[in-house]
């Protein structure tokens, strides 16, 4: 007999005398344990239900910790990854707020982004609202990240109120890339099943590790792909300055187009080129840009302001905010409201300084980094180069048209006039054996070569002369003469 065909067990049941009597007739009464028994199995089962339960939240988290990591890495773009980071780091550890603080090379605040609940994303540094003492401010330094279950009873300030009220939970963890922190990113009010938020565990910081590693890495390749785009920018720049300047562009128009490149760039909103007017203060020369009709023309001082600090250094610099520099000097206040994170750069030609290049934006847009810097220099080096090299071309072009127009009265000074000299002096010998009627006519055609000499030798004087300032000859006795041999013929032409 098979198992199938074997006829189903059924378990007894014990009455209350201890009896076994026949089948139940209640299902409840199939199985019975007795009480400690069962509670253990209970128990075991529940375990095994919350375990399985656990591992399923745990690999639906893993699932979501993969989306995050390849939705930081599916793009290249510098601001889409910073986006990336900031939105999937809210999501994978459900925080009501969360923010993404950006460092530059020298560890400042150059970039800060929010999102969440009531909380306005925002770029600008100065709204950012981050304390100096504060522990947003300790984790650009930190390597480690760090929980706090109560923010508001926590010795140092969290430096981060993105909301109407105070943070109740807090996680922050530096964001590292080849060694150095790039960035930090801040958690805050983590939402539940209950009203209040809760407290982030072992598991949400786990996470958060993981993904910051990865967004460490997306960080910084976005960075190396933005400065290597920005390099060919500026190289391309600088190829079209160069062959606008050779094919002829004057100094006006080749200092404008240099000052447009230049704000195009390096994403500013003015660029500015100031020269030097006087021993002692320059003038800005031209702008271009937001206010760069209110800007062009205006007057510096060599000796108190960061345009003469870098003609006389030689040396580029960086400003956090050029109105605000204590080595800036501004005439007024309308002006400098302009004025925010800026480079300066010098405009050399040699080993003197003609001028300096300068880009600013508007305040509490990013700063400018080195690398922005030292492109800017590059290109205001080949810049001012291309405009040398135009300048001794057009030097050169115009000392070879002047060699031409040298040889060119040469020409018709020593054989041109020459060989009419000879023809006017054979003619007046053939009028004087020559009848009246027809002595009359020969003297008039003599009297024609007259008038052609006088003008052959105004044009060699203007070739020779041309340009100079000398006053042109307004006869043949003011035009000058190479030898004597010169004014006996006129003399004899204009003889009858």
């Amino acid at each position: 007999m098979t198992i199938s065909e074997q006829p189903m067990a059924r378990f007894p049941t014990a009455d209350s005398a201890g009896s076994r009597s026949g089948p139940a007739d209640d299902i409840s009464d199939l199985l019975s344990f007795p009480d400690p028994a069962r509670l253990e199995l209970d128990h075991a089962v529940q375990d095994l239900v919350d375990r399985a339960g656990e591992v399923l939240r745990t690999r639906g988290r893993l699932r979501e910790l993969l989306r995050a990591v390849l939705a930081i890495t599916a793009d290249i773009s510098y601001p889409a990854v910073l986006d990336h980071v900031l939105t999937t780091a809210c999501d994978l550890l459900h925080a009501r707020y969360a923010a993404l603080a950006v460092f530059d090379a020298t560890g400042g605040l150059c970039q800060f982004l929010q999102a969440g609940a009531e909380c306005a994303g925002s770029e600008t540094v100065e709204d950012c609202r981050l304390g100096d003492e504060s522990v947003v401010q300790q984790l650009a330094e930190a390597h480690q990240p760090l929980r706090i279950d109560d923010p508001t009873g926590h010795p140092v300030p969290v430096g981060w109120t993105p909301g109407p009220g105070p943070l109740y939970t807090f996680l922050g963890v530096p964001i590292r890339a080849r060694g150095q922190t790039v960035g930090a990113l801040y958690l805050g009010d983590k939402t539940g099943p209950r009203t209040e938020p809760e407290p982030f565990n072992d598991e949400d910081e786990e996470l958060v590790r993981a993904l910051v590693r990865a967004a460490g890495l997306a960080i910084d390749n976005a960075r190396l792909f933005q400065q290597t785009r920005c390099e060919q920018a500026w190289q391309r720049a600088s190829a079209e300055i160069s062959a606008a300047l050779l094919n002829g562009t004057d100094t006006d128009q080749a200092l404008a187009s240099i000052a447009e490149h230049a704000r195009q760039v390096a994403e500013a909103d003015l660029a500015a080129i100031a020269v030097p007017e006087s021993a002692d203060r320059l003038v800005i020369r031209l702008a271009d840009g937001q206010d760069a009709h209110g800007l062009t023309g205006r007057h510096l001082p060599i000796q108190g302001s960061l345009c003469g600090h870098v003609l006389t250094g030689r040396k580029p610099l960086l400003t956090s905010h050029l109105a605000a520099d204590e080595r800036a000097h501004c005439l007024d206040a309308a002006w400098s409201t302009y004025l925010g994170p800026a480079m300066l750069a010098p405009l050399t030609s040699g080993e003197e300084p003609t001028g300096v290049l300068i880009v600013t934006r508007r305040p509490g847009r990013p700063a400018f980094d080195e690398p922005q810097l030292g492109a800017l220099t590059g290109f205001a080096t080949q810049a001012t180069l291309a405009q040398h090299l135009a300048a001794q071309r057009a030097d050169a072009e115009f000392l070879a048209r002047v060699q031409d127009h040298e040889r060119i009265a040469k020409a018709l000074h020593d054989r041109v006039i020459e060989d009419i000299f000879g023809v006017g002096l054979a003619l007046n010998s053939l009028a004087t054996a020559a009848p009246s009627d027809l002595q009359h006519r020969i003297l008039q055609t003599v009297d024609r070569l007259d008038h052609i000499i006088k003008d052959i030798r105004i044009t060699v004087f203007d070739l020779q002369h041309g340009g100079t300032g000398c006053t042109r000859p307004e006869g043949p006795g003011s035009a000058p003469r190479s030898d004597a041999s010169d004014t006996q013929a006129g003399a004899t032409l204009s003889t009858t």
